[in-house]
């Protein structure tokens, strides 16, 4: 009765010493996702990097794993070879894109704290906004003598709408409010004439090419900044104010002329103040409008 006693606590000694060394063999290192963004738009790309540190004292240096990418196929474009990049001397990694296994070797086993590789995945043009996982599972390793079981790998990004730029934070029935402009100003506009014909609850301040603030009395001239709130900034167009003084004059009709001719080409926001009849062109119905507006036979809209 006493050996059986015995030899019943031997074995229970042993399970226990066993499961000891099992676990302290899984902690021989640990596996880290980390992402270069952790908010995604449709048809953004981010990198998740794979590194191994917190290594067991006694590790003497892995030289293999093998792991299971999952990822939601429903949200990201699916994972191929090309989307891996190892790091640090880690090489020859194999990818199936079927299963999402993959194994990657290095020649030289190591037990420092490294990157180990690098994966890119691009979110799809049509995804809802939700929080997703990209995951490492059954991540095994070896020192070359068993193989080591390590805990699984996990990054949260979160994907968000692709908001409007500011909704309806100016508008205006005058004026004409692009992404980046604010056209269709007639010569001679001052600011306290242009708050009049436009509409927003932000506060607006007024700049000049070279910083300074206009003030009311100020005339708007082509190129200067419109400053929204904290939120949004504007360049200004007036309408046939190519040399950027603010009023239309014999000046700006000869640089028209030259542009026609293809003596010297407009570009930029003097092109765009030159399209005296708003049609995204500069041709010769602009020159024509513009000297009839100089000796009074036409008249822009104020």
């Amino acid at each position: 009765m006493k050996k059986t006693l015995f030899y019943v606590i031997a074995i229970i000694i042993l399970l226990l010493t066993t499961s000891a060394i099992a676990t302290s063999k899984s902690d021989i290192v640990k596996a880290n996702l980390t992402s270069s963004e952790e908010e995604l738009k449709a048809g953004q790309e981010v990198v998740i990097t794979l590194k191994f540190d917190n290594y067991n004292e006694d590790t003497k240096g892995i030289n293999c794993f093998y792991a299971v990418l999952e990822y939601d196929e429903q949200i990201f474009e699916k994972v191929v070879q090309a989307n891996f990049e190892t790091q640090n001397n880690w090489e020859e990694l194999k990818y199936n894109q079927e299963t999402g296994e993959l194994v990657v070797i290095k020649k030289a086993g190591t037990n420092k704290e490294e990157e180990i590789a690098q994966i890119t995945l691009k979110v799809k043009e049509e995804v809802e906004p939700k929080k997703t996982d990209v995951i490492l599972s059954s991540i095994t390793t070896s020192e070359g003598k068993e193989d080591l079981t390590i805990e699984n790998a996990k990054v949260q990004i979160d994907i968000i709408k692709e908001q409007e730029t500011n909704p309806n934070l100016i508008t205006s029935v005058k004026y004409k409010i692009g992404e980046k402009y604010i056209t269709r100003i007639v010569p001679v506009t001052t600011v306290e004439e242009f708050k009049k014909n436009v509409t927003t609850d932000e506060e607006l301040v007024f700049t000049d090419e070279l910083g300074n603030q206009i003030e009311e009395k100020g005339i708007i001239k082509t190129g200067t900044k419109l400053k929204v709130g904290n939120k949004k900034e504007y360049t200004l167009i007036v309408i046939g104010d190519i040399d950027k003084d603010g009023s239309m004059s014999i000046n700006d009709l000869a640089q028209i002329k030259l542009h026609l001719i293809e003596i010297k080409l407009l570009t930029g926001l003097e092109l765009k103040s030159a399209d005296i009849d708003d049609d995204n062109n500069v041709t010769i119905n602009d020159l024509a409008q513009i000297k009839l507006i100089l000796i009074d036979l036409l008249e822009l809209e104020k």
